[in-house]
Protein backbone atom coordinates (compact mmCIF):
# COMPACT_ATOMS: atom_id res chain seq x y z
CA UNK A 1 0.00 0.00 0.00
CA UNK A 2 1.47 3.66 -0.79
CA UNK A 3 1.15 6.47 1.69
CA UNK A 4 0.32 10.11 0.83
CA UNK A 5 0.32 12.47 3.79
CA UNK A 6 -1.41 15.88 3.83
CA UNK A 7 -1.88 18.01 6.76
CA UNK A 8 1.18 20.22 8.21
CA UNK A 9 1.81 21.07 4.47
CA UNK A 10 -0.69 23.39 4.83
CA UNK A 11 1.78 25.60 6.61
CA UNK A 12 4.50 25.57 4.28
CA UNK A 13 4.38 28.87 2.89
CA UNK A 14 6.65 28.26 0.04
CA UNK A 15 5.26 24.83 -0.85
CA UNK A 16 1.78 26.36 -1.34
CA UNK A 17 3.09 29.51 -3.17
CA UNK A 18 4.52 27.02 -5.54
CA UNK A 19 1.28 24.68 -5.17
CA UNK A 20 -1.19 27.73 -6.38
CA UNK A 21 1.34 28.81 -9.50
CA UNK A 22 0.55 25.90 -11.18
CA UNK A 23 -2.98 25.81 -9.86
CA UNK A 24 -3.84 28.94 -11.86
CA UNK A 25 -2.26 27.36 -14.95
CA UNK A 26 -5.16 24.72 -15.29
CA UNK A 27 -8.54 24.01 -16.81
CA UNK A 28 -10.58 22.00 -15.28
CA UNK A 29 -13.98 20.14 -15.32
CA UNK A 30 -15.99 19.48 -11.79
CA UNK A 31 -18.90 17.42 -12.28
CA UNK A 32 -21.05 17.50 -10.09
CA UNK A 33 -20.68 21.36 -8.97
CA UNK A 34 -23.83 21.64 -6.82
CA UNK A 35 -23.04 19.15 -4.13
CA UNK A 36 -21.00 19.60 -1.25
CA UNK A 37 -17.82 18.10 -2.16
CA UNK A 38 -17.94 19.80 -5.87
CA UNK A 39 -18.87 23.34 -4.26
CA UNK A 40 -15.85 22.95 -1.86
CA UNK A 41 -13.99 21.91 -4.67
CA UNK A 42 -15.17 24.59 -7.44
CA UNK A 43 -14.00 27.34 -4.73
CA UNK A 44 -10.35 25.77 -4.08
CA UNK A 45 -9.50 25.85 -7.69
CA UNK A 46 -10.88 29.23 -8.28
CA UNK A 47 -8.68 30.50 -5.13
CA UNK A 48 -6.06 29.54 -7.12
CA UNK A 49 -7.29 31.13 -10.12
CA UNK A 50 -7.83 28.40 -12.14
CA UNK A 51 -10.21 27.99 -14.89
CA UNK A 52 -13.23 26.12 -14.00
CA UNK A 53 -16.08 24.58 -16.43
CA UNK A 54 -18.85 23.48 -13.14
CA UNK A 55 -21.69 21.29 -14.84
CA UNK A 56 -24.71 19.84 -12.89
CA UNK A 57 -28.17 18.90 -13.02
CA UNK A 58 -28.80 21.66 -9.83
CA UNK A 59 -27.64 24.93 -10.08
CA UNK A 60 -24.03 25.60 -10.03
CA UNK A 61 -21.98 27.67 -7.84
CA UNK A 62 -21.51 31.27 -8.70
CA UNK A 63 -18.35 32.57 -9.76
CA UNK A 64 -17.55 29.55 -12.21
CA UNK A 65 -15.39 30.24 -15.15
CA UNK A 66 -18.05 28.47 -17.36
CA UNK A 67 -20.89 26.62 -15.65
CA UNK A 68 -23.07 23.90 -17.58
CA UNK A 69 -26.45 23.32 -16.50
CA UNK A 70 -26.62 19.40 -17.54
CA UNK A 71 -30.23 16.99 -18.50
CA UNK A 72 -30.55 14.27 -16.51
CA UNK A 73 -30.37 11.81 -19.42
CA UNK A 74 -26.23 10.50 -19.51
CA UNK A 75 -26.25 10.79 -23.34
CA UNK A 76 -27.72 14.28 -23.24
CA UNK A 77 -25.05 15.27 -20.08
CA UNK A 78 -22.10 14.07 -22.13
CA UNK A 79 -23.33 16.24 -25.47
CA UNK A 80 -23.89 19.23 -23.64
CA UNK A 81 -20.57 19.29 -21.58
CA UNK A 82 -18.11 18.39 -24.66
CA UNK A 83 -20.01 21.12 -27.10
CA UNK A 84 -20.05 23.78 -23.58
CA UNK A 85 -16.08 23.20 -23.49
CA UNK A 86 -15.18 23.10 -27.30
CA UNK A 87 -17.49 26.30 -27.06
CA UNK A 88 -15.03 28.06 -25.09
CA UNK A 89 -12.21 26.97 -26.89
CA UNK A 90 -12.16 23.94 -29.35
CA UNK A 91 -8.14 23.78 -29.02
CA UNK A 92 -7.80 23.86 -25.47
CA UNK A 93 -7.88 20.70 -23.83
CA UNK A 94 -8.35 20.26 -20.11
CA UNK A 95 -6.08 19.26 -17.19
CA UNK A 96 -8.27 17.04 -15.11
CA UNK A 97 -11.71 15.97 -14.67
CA UNK A 98 -13.14 15.67 -11.32
CA UNK A 99 -16.43 13.76 -11.19
CA UNK A 100 -17.76 14.41 -7.62
CA UNK A 101 -20.77 13.41 -8.45
CA UNK A 102 -22.53 10.45 -6.01
CA UNK A 103 -25.13 9.73 -2.84
CA UNK A 104 -25.29 7.38 -0.54
CA UNK A 105 -28.65 5.46 0.13
CA UNK A 106 -29.26 2.52 2.38
CA UNK A 107 -31.46 -0.77 2.03
CA UNK A 108 -31.72 -4.70 1.61
CA UNK A 109 -33.98 -6.95 -0.59
CA UNK A 110 -37.05 -6.29 1.59
CA UNK A 111 -36.74 -2.46 1.12
CA UNK A 112 -39.98 -1.06 -0.76
CA UNK A 113 -37.75 1.56 -2.08
CA UNK A 114 -34.73 -0.78 -3.06
CA UNK A 115 -35.14 0.05 -6.93
CA UNK A 116 -35.92 3.61 -6.76
CA UNK A 117 -32.50 3.56 -4.16
CA UNK A 118 -30.65 1.69 -6.75
CA UNK A 119 -31.43 3.76 -9.78
CA UNK A 120 -30.61 7.03 -8.17
CA UNK A 121 -26.98 5.50 -7.47
CA UNK A 122 -26.34 4.33 -11.20
CA UNK A 123 -27.24 7.40 -12.40
CA UNK A 124 -25.42 9.57 -10.05
CA UNK A 125 -22.77 7.66 -9.50
CA UNK A 126 -22.03 5.34 -12.22
CA UNK A 127 -23.67 6.92 -15.18
CA UNK A 128 -21.80 9.99 -14.04
CA UNK A 129 -18.85 8.05 -14.47
CA UNK A 130 -19.47 6.77 -17.66
CA UNK A 131 -20.36 10.72 -18.58
CA UNK A 132 -17.28 11.74 -17.53
CA UNK A 133 -15.28 8.63 -19.41
CA UNK A 134 -16.89 10.15 -22.84
CA UNK A 135 -16.19 13.57 -22.09
CA UNK A 136 -12.28 12.65 -21.44
CA UNK A 137 -12.15 10.85 -24.38
CA UNK A 138 -12.60 13.48 -26.91
CA UNK A 139 -11.53 16.62 -24.18
CA UNK A 140 -8.97 15.80 -21.64
CA UNK A 141 -5.03 16.42 -22.40
CA UNK A 142 -2.26 14.11 -23.16
CA UNK A 143 -1.45 12.76 -19.36
CA UNK A 144 -4.44 14.53 -17.88
CA UNK A 145 -6.08 13.00 -15.12
CA UNK A 146 -9.32 11.69 -14.41
CA UNK A 147 -10.71 11.11 -10.76
CA UNK A 148 -13.80 8.42 -10.34
CA UNK A 149 -16.22 8.50 -7.16
CA UNK A 150 -15.88 5.59 -5.49
CA UNK A 151 -16.06 4.48 -1.84
CA UNK A 152 -13.88 2.61 0.84
CA UNK A 153 -17.02 0.20 1.13
CA UNK A 154 -16.58 -0.71 -2.90
CA UNK A 155 -14.88 -4.27 -2.16
CA UNK A 156 -17.30 -5.02 0.79
CA UNK A 157 -20.07 -7.54 1.11
CA UNK A 158 -22.80 -5.33 2.92
CA UNK A 159 -26.59 -6.80 3.17
CA UNK A 160 -28.19 -2.94 4.33
CA UNK A 161 -26.41 -1.32 1.48
CA UNK A 162 -27.37 -3.20 -1.63
CA UNK A 163 -28.45 -0.01 -3.26
CA UNK A 164 -25.02 1.43 -3.06
CA UNK A 165 -21.57 -0.75 -2.35
CA UNK A 166 -22.53 -3.11 -6.06
CA UNK A 167 -23.15 0.56 -7.66
CA UNK A 168 -19.67 1.82 -6.28
CA UNK A 169 -17.77 -1.50 -7.05
CA UNK A 170 -18.76 -0.67 -10.67
CA UNK A 171 -17.10 2.52 -10.62
CA UNK A 172 -14.11 1.01 -9.38
CA UNK A 173 -14.30 -1.70 -12.16
CA UNK A 174 -14.89 0.83 -14.98
CA UNK A 175 -12.03 3.25 -13.22
CA UNK A 176 -9.19 -0.19 -13.46
CA UNK A 177 -10.76 -1.20 -17.02
CA UNK A 178 -9.58 2.43 -18.17
CA UNK A 179 -7.06 3.01 -16.38
CA UNK A 180 -5.07 -0.67 -17.70
CA UNK A 181 -4.86 0.59 -20.78
CA UNK A 182 -6.21 4.29 -21.25
CA UNK A 183 -5.40 4.29 -25.14
CA UNK A 184 -7.12 1.00 -25.55
CA UNK A 185 -10.10 2.61 -23.40
CA UNK A 186 -10.33 5.45 -26.02
CA UNK A 187 -8.41 7.91 -23.74
CA UNK A 188 -5.70 10.37 -24.45
CA UNK A 189 -2.46 8.91 -24.67
CA UNK A 190 -0.59 8.27 -20.72
CA UNK A 191 -3.87 9.79 -18.89
CA UNK A 192 -4.04 8.90 -15.74
CA UNK A 193 -7.19 7.37 -13.78
CA UNK A 194 -7.61 7.10 -9.97
CA UNK A 195 -10.61 6.95 -7.85
CA UNK A 196 -11.31 8.63 -4.22
CA UNK A 197 -12.39 6.04 -1.80
CA UNK A 198 -13.83 8.04 1.14
CA UNK A 199 -14.89 6.27 4.44
CA UNK A 200 -17.01 9.38 5.67
CA UNK A 201 -16.57 12.69 4.57
CA UNK A 202 -17.49 15.99 6.98
CA UNK A 203 -20.01 17.17 4.77
CA UNK A 204 -23.12 18.94 6.12
CA UNK A 205 -25.70 16.39 5.15
CA UNK A 206 -23.84 13.92 6.93
CA UNK A 207 -23.77 15.81 9.86
CA UNK A 208 -27.70 16.42 9.66
CA UNK A 209 -28.13 12.46 9.22
CA UNK A 210 -26.09 11.53 11.75
CA UNK A 211 -25.92 14.14 14.45
CA UNK A 212 -24.30 12.23 17.63
CA UNK A 213 -21.84 10.36 15.66
CA UNK A 214 -18.28 10.44 16.56
CA UNK A 215 -16.93 12.90 13.66
CA UNK A 216 -12.91 12.12 14.79
CA UNK A 217 -12.41 10.52 11.62
CA UNK A 218 -14.52 12.15 9.17
CA UNK A 219 -12.74 13.43 6.49
CA UNK A 220 -12.72 17.05 6.08
CA UNK A 221 -13.48 18.27 2.23
CA UNK A 222 -10.88 20.79 1.99
CA UNK A 223 -8.32 18.03 2.74
CA UNK A 224 -9.90 15.98 -0.18
CA UNK A 225 -9.70 18.90 -2.51
CA UNK A 226 -6.18 19.96 -1.67
CA UNK A 227 -4.94 16.62 -2.48
CA UNK A 228 -7.09 15.99 -5.26
CA UNK A 229 -5.66 19.38 -6.90
CA UNK A 230 -2.35 17.77 -6.09
CA UNK A 231 -2.97 14.58 -7.78
CA UNK A 232 -4.01 17.16 -11.28
CA UNK A 233 -0.60 18.58 -10.75
CA UNK A 234 1.36 15.45 -11.08
CA UNK A 235 1.17 13.48 -8.05
CA UNK A 236 -1.41 10.58 -8.76
CA UNK A 237 -0.33 6.83 -9.81
CA UNK A 238 -2.56 5.81 -12.35
CA UNK A 239 -4.81 3.14 -11.56
CA UNK A 240 -4.64 3.90 -7.44
CA UNK A 241 -7.63 3.80 -5.61
CA UNK A 242 -7.23 6.37 -2.58
CA UNK A 243 -8.45 5.74 0.53
CA UNK A 244 -8.54 9.19 2.76
CA UNK A 245 -8.16 7.98 6.60
CA UNK A 246 -8.45 10.93 9.06
CA UNK A 247 -7.14 10.72 12.73
CA UNK A 248 -6.07 12.97 14.88
CA UNK A 249 -6.77 16.05 12.70
CA UNK A 250 -4.59 14.87 10.16
CA UNK A 251 -5.50 12.79 6.43
CA UNK A 252 -3.40 10.28 5.09
CA UNK A 253 -4.12 9.13 1.43
CA UNK A 254 -3.89 5.52 1.20
CA UNK A 255 -3.54 3.29 -2.44
CA UNK A 256 -5.71 0.34 -1.56
CA UNK A 257 -5.30 -1.46 -5.02
CA UNK A 258 -4.70 -4.70 -4.78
Amino acid sequence: QATLARGDLREDSDFWTAHCARSADMRVLVMGAAGGLGRTLCKALQQRSSFVFGADVAACPPGLSVAIAVPKSPQGQAETIVAAVRQHDASAKLDAIFNCSGGFAMGNAASEDLLASAEAMVASSFYSSLVSARVASSCLRRGGLLVMPGAAAAPSAAPAMLPYVPVKAAVHSLAQGLAANPREAGLPDEAKVVTLAPITLDTPMNREAMPDADRSTWTPLEAICDEMIAWAEGSAENGAIYEPRTANGATTFVNTRQ
